[in-house]
């Protein structure tokens, strides 16, 4: 019997009934056999193609000078210290010269709609004399721009800086109530002993300050100056207790008998708690550049416990009987 020539076996997607074509458009289930136009073989999977890199669009000397100015102003406001000194002189000097600068741009506003962009703003300040490079001016064309529109409202300048002063506010104290409070590393969830869980201190997210004084009641007359006088600050919820501890590792005083009042009387109504915070005695506090003034008097009394001299006595009253 003859053999029969073995023959290759279509795809499916090759199956067609009689009458039908077969479709060996480039992108549709085709003869992978076929060679398409870019000369590559099509695999018969539909919407294949050759992914190209997409090219950046190129940007204009306008923009490339705006990206640059933009990354120089970033550089400044991640320096804490000049960003601080700027915000605080530039505000002090919108407000001195607020009558003339809104004078000026009221001339130049042909519409009348108090609304500037960042160049005129530039270009105004830069006629006023300010002494300020180009970043810092834009810097500051930033700050006066609340919403981020890329348009100054010139009549809020009379305002100055607050609104930027408040937000660099919050984040400083923050920053210094992150350094003041000590946080305990957390080793584990339970107490390996008891197995109780292990909670963090307290944290407060908005602190108040206080620039305390601690006046040494004895020599608060006499010596204006005196080494006891102590000056610290502290938060508003610091307790009482907190200042004894302070006023003992600042002074070496070992006394048990310590304690704080609020006035110079030393009296027993002007005792202070030493589970009382401050600002429950009503001492509520202000921002760490501008924290409320508060004045404390402290006072201790003098233990003799177990001094060797005091309790030889009895050695002393045999000696002086013989």
């Amino acid at each position: 019997m003859p053999l029969k020539k073995k023959g290759k076996k279509k795809p499916k997607s090759a199956k067609r009934k009689d009458g039908d074509k077969l479709d060996t458009t480039p992108g549709v289930d085709g003869d992978p056999g076929t060679l398409i136009a870019d000369g590559t073989t099509d695999l018969g999977k539909e919407g294949k193609k050759k992914k190209g890199k997409k090219k950046k669009a190129k940007l204009s000397k306008s923009e490339k000078a705006l990206e640059k100015i933009e990354k120089a102003t970033e550089k400044l406001k991640n320096q804490k210290e000049f960003y601080h000194n700027f915000i605080q002189e530039m505000d002090a000097w919108l407000v001195r010269n607020a009558d003339k600068i809104v004078k000026m741009f009221k001339e130049l506003d042909e519409d009348g709609e108090c609304i500037i962009t960042y160049d005129e703003f530039k270009s105004g300040m830069f006629d006023s004399g300010i002494a300020l490079n180009d970043t810092q001016v834009h810097l500051l064309a930033k700050l006066l721009d609340r919403d981020n529109s890329g348009e100054i409202d010139y009549t809020e300048i009379s305002k100055g800086l607050q609104y930027a002063k408040e937000l660099e506010e919050i984040d400083r104290e923050q920053e210094e109530a992150e350094k003041i409070l000590t946080v305990l590393p957390k080793k584990s969830e339970k107490c390996p002993g008891c197995k109780m869980g292990i909670d963090e201190p307290y944290r407060n997210k908005n602190p108040k300050f206080i620039w305390l004084e601690l006046r040494l009641v004895t020599f608060d007359r006499e010596l204006r100056n005196h080494p006891a006088h102590l000056e610290v600050m502290v938060q508003s919820d610091a307790t009482i207790y907190s200042i004894l501890q302070l006023i003992t590792m600042e002074t070496g005083i070992l006394s048990t008998k310590l304690s704080v009042f609020s006035d110079d009387s030393r009296s027993r109504e002007a005792m202070l708690f030493p589970e009382a915070t401050l600002q429950e005695l009503g001492y509520e506090g202000d921002s760490y550049d501008d924290p409320q003034e508060v004045t404390l008097y402290y006072d201790y009394k003098v233990e003799f416990t177990e001094c060797p001299i005091l309790l030889c006595d009895h050695y002393l009253r045999d000696l002086a009987d013989d």
